[in-house]
């Protein structure tokens, strides 16, 4: 495990684990690991719609979260590509999962929107 040496030295504050890109079973298992050493952590998200609403089921399932990143000025392609778009409230706080699976769902699979003209 790429983390436990940095856990083990008390390196680091916050753990950022990609779970869209390392699956949500070994980000699980970074987490555990993580707050066996009393350190919180941190999903990297900068994806988009999809990715969001993965990273929030992992947020739901771990005790040490300490903030999601996340990326507000999305391009607008994202809001007709999918069915549903991540709930964001008061800055930061959103809903948890109300949905089953990512809670949302390609929408127009193949149709991206056309570029936007400046």
């Amino acid at each position: 495990m790429e983390f436990l040496p940095y856990f083990q030295q008390e390196a680091l504050d916050v753990a950022i684990i990609d779970a869209v890109w390392i699956g949500i079973w070994q980000s699980l298992k970074i987490a555990a690991t993580a707050d066996a050493y009393q350190i919180n952590v941190a999903p990297h998200n900068y994806y988009g719609h999809l990715a969001t609403m993965m990273n929030v089921h992992f947020c739901a399932a771990v005790p040490n979260l300490k903030i999601m990143e996340t990326d507000i000025d999305r391009f607008v392609g994202d809001a007709e590509i999918f069915t549903h778009a991540p709930h964001i409230e008061n800055g930061g706080s959103g809903s948890g999962p109300t949905r089953l699976g990512y809670r949302t769902e390609r929408s127009g699979f193949g149709q991206v929107p056309a570029p936007i003209e400046i």
